[in-house]
Formats: structure tokens, sequence, C-alpha cells
């Protein structure tokens, strides 16, 4: 059966209409859909970052408490040491029966700073599980959004806030003498003595190996590798935490205007 040129035309007209409609809804439909992706990206890259926080986090825990053993324990606090000066009557020269003594805002800003970075860490992997979920999106299910969100902003703020605290501390506890720590000296029972007050890294490093028994330096000199070691972490540990509470902020700002546009949406009409 012939076609003629005129069903053509209204077939055409029909089906140009039925494109330009569906171009006009989804036009509409593109600022939406595009915040919903950009959250959503934001987002799924805040699990690399998050899964580094807690490595490093986890690591600086363990070397602080591996170091503190070493110093606590194993590395001699109290050392004997023969001075300058000579006894006449004796026939011999003084000792100095000194005692080191760990400084005690370095030591506990690093493990708070440790800590609170790692519980930080985990409070983010436990957020990017949760706001992953389909049904995160939902009105009931706001709640549960901003709270996961406020944790991991309290958190870092507070894990990158003590790390700035224990870099900071690390060089403000430190002492005016060649070791780099404070000394007392007294005089007990006739004898001199002198305590030495130091931070870790400093007793480690500079105090401890220079007179303790040559069989117990290897172990100072690990426990020194790690005060090092952790001290500059403290700067990764603020610049991950600060990373993780940028790419949540964000990701929570974006699919909040993506859920106001969601609302000022009109409904696409039926075709």
């Amino acid at each position: 059966m012939p076609v003629s040129p005129a069903s053509c035309f209204s077939a055409s007209f029909l089906i140009s209409g039925y494109r330009s409609r569906r171009l006009s809804v989804s036009r509409a439909r593109s600022p939406v859909d595009a915040n919903m992706l950009q959250y959503d990206t934001v987002l799924k890259f805040a699990l690399v970052p998050s899964i580094i926080f807690f490595l490093i986090s986890l690591v600086s825990v363990a070397l602080t408490t591996h170091y503190w053993i070493i110093g606590d324990w194993i590395v001699p606090r109290a050392v004997q040491i023969v001075t300058s000066e000579f006894n006449e009557r004796l026939q011999q020269y003084v000792t100095d029966d000194t005692i080191v003594y760990f400084t005690d805002p370095d030591s506990d800003a690093t493990i708070v700073s440790g800590c609170l970075n790692l519980t930080a860490a985990v409070v983010a992997l436990v957020a990017w599980s949760t706001l992953r979920k389909p049904d995160i999106n939902t009105q009931s299910s706001a709640g549960k959004r901003r709270f996961w969100v406020l944790s991991v902003v309290v958190t870092t703020t507070g894990g990158a806030t003590m790390a700035l605290a224990s870099l900071i501390l690390h060089f403000t506890e430190r002492g005016n003498n060649q070791y780099g720590c404070r000394h007392e000296r007294l005089m007990m029972s006739g004898k001199l003595n002198t305590n030495q007050y130091c931070t870790r890294e400093m007793a480690a490093c500079n105090f401890q190996p220079k007179f303790i028994p040559s069989a117990d330096r290897s172990n100072a000199s690990i426990a020194c590798n790690e005060a090092v070691t952790v001290k500059w972490l403290q700067i990764v540990l603020m610049t991950n935490a600060l990373i993780v509470l940028a790419l949540f902020s964000t990701q929570a700002r974006l699919r909040r205007k993506s859920r106001e546009m969601q609302l000022k949406e009109p409904l696409p009409e039926t075709i």
C-alpha cells in the first residue's frame, strides 16, 4: 500500500516532538545528575586517603609504643659518668650518678595524637561505607548522614590539632645543654647526682648512647630512629587528616545541593 506524503510528514513531526520533549526533560535533570555524580566521585576518592590515614596512624601508635618500651624497660636510664673533677683525697675522678627522666608533655601528646588519628581513620572508613549505601539519600536517613559526616569532621580536626601540638612540643621541650636536655645537679650523701630531663628523642639519640654500655647502644639507636620517625609522621598525619576532612565535607555539601535541587525540580511530564 503506498504511503502518502502527509502521513510521512505527520509521523516525522510526532517523532521530532517526542525527541525534543525527551531532550528538555533530560536537560532539566542534568544539573541534579551532575551533582550526584560529583559527590559520588568525591566520596570514592575519599577511600584511598582514609586507608592511608589508618595505616600511618597504626604505624605511629606501634612505633610509639615500641620505643616507649625500649626507653622505659630495656635501655638503662641510670648511668655513672666520670667527670673531669679530680678528688685529691681519694686520688680518683669524681663520678656523677645521673638519671634520665623523660619529659611528659611531648610524650603524652604523641601517643594521644596517634590514638586520636587512628580513631579518626576508623570513623572515616565506617562513614565511607555507610554513606555509600543506596538508601542513605532518603529523608529518613538524614540524621545518619549528618552523624557520620560530623563524626569525621570532629575526629579529624582533633587528630590534626594533636599532631600539630605533638610536633611543636618535640621542639619546645628540648633543653639548652649539649644533649638537648635540661639538667639539675644535686649533692646527695656527699655524692654528686645529676638529673637529666630529656625528650625521648634527645635521650635516645644524644645522651644515652654516650654513657650506656655498648651492648645497649643498638637498642638506643632503634629507639632514636623510631622517635624521629614518629616526630615527622605527625606532619603526614596532620596533612592526611585535613585531606579526609576536606573530602567528606565537600561530598556532604554537594550531596545537600543535589537534594535541594531534587526537591525543587518539577516532576517530568508523562509521555
